[in-house]
C-alpha cells in the first residue's frame, strides 16, 4: 500500500523519514520506555531507530501490514511521536516524546488513525493493550472512546519473550467515540 497522510485541527501525521532518526533515539530512552514500550528494545540505541524508520516501516506499508505515522504538529515540524496500527491484528499502538506528553496530542492522532482505519480497511474492530499500570496509554484509549475490555497477557511479547500482564480495550466500528466507564484507573 501506499503511504498516506492524516491531517486533523492542530496535527499532521505522515510516515517518519530519516530526519526523525534522532528525535526517536532520543525519545526511546526515556525510561518509561523501558517499563512499558514491550516490545522496544532495551536500551535503545540509533542502530533501533534507524531500522525501524528505514526498514520496517516502509516494508511495513508496502505489505499492507502496519501503518505507522509520525505525529508532528500542523506545521509539519519536527517528530512529536508515532503511532501506527497493526492491520493483520486489528491492533493500534502509540508513543509520545516526554517533552510532548500532556497536550492531548496522542487523543487526537489516536482518534485520527481510528477514524482512518474504519475508513480505508475493512476492519470492524480497532484493539488495544498496554502493560498493566501504564495509565497514560488507558487514558489516551478512555478519550478516544475505546471500552475496556478486561484484563489478559500481552498478544504482543515482551522483549524478554513473556507474555506480560496487560489491560485490553476494543472499538467497534459504528460505536459512539465517547469515553465509556469501567475502567480500572
Amino acid at each position: 500500500m501506499e503511504p498516506f497522510s492524516l491531517r486533523t485541527a492542530r496535527l499532521v501525521l505522515d510516515p517518519p523519514r530519516s530526519e526523525d532518526i534522532d528525535l526517536t533515539a532520543a525519545y526511546c530512552t526515556d525510561p518509561e520506555f523501558e517499563r512499558f514500550m514491550a516490545a522496544t528494545p532495551w536500551p535503545y540505541e540509533r542502530h533501533h531507530a534507524e531500522w525501524f524508520i528505514e526498514e520496517f516501516v516502509p516494508q511495513a506499508w508496502a505489505e499492507g501490514a502496519e501503518w505507522t505515522w509520525a505525529i508532528r504538529g500542523a506545521d509539519a515540524g519536527p517528530l512529536l511521536g508515532i503511532v501506527g496500527m497493526r492491520l493483520r491484528s486489528g491492533m493500534i499502538g502509540y508513543w509520545i516524546g516526554k517533552p510532548h506528553r500532556g497536550f492531548g496530542f496522542m487523543s487526537e492522532a489516536a482518534a485520527a488513525v481510528v477514524a482512518s482505519t474504519f475508513e480505508r480497511s475493512a476492519l470492524d474492530r480497532v484493539g488495544w493493550e498496554c502493560v498493566r499500570g501504564n495509565v497514560a496509554s488507558l487514558r489516551v484509549a478512555r478519550r478516544v472512546g475505546f471500552r475496556y475490555t478486561g484484563e489478559a497477557p500481552s498478544t504482543i511479547p515482551y522483549r524478554t519473550g513473556e507474555h506480560v500482564p496487560s489491560w485490553t480495550g476494543e472499538l467497534l466500528r459504528g460505536e459512539s467515540r465517547e469515553p465509556k466507564s469501567g475502567w480500572p484507573v
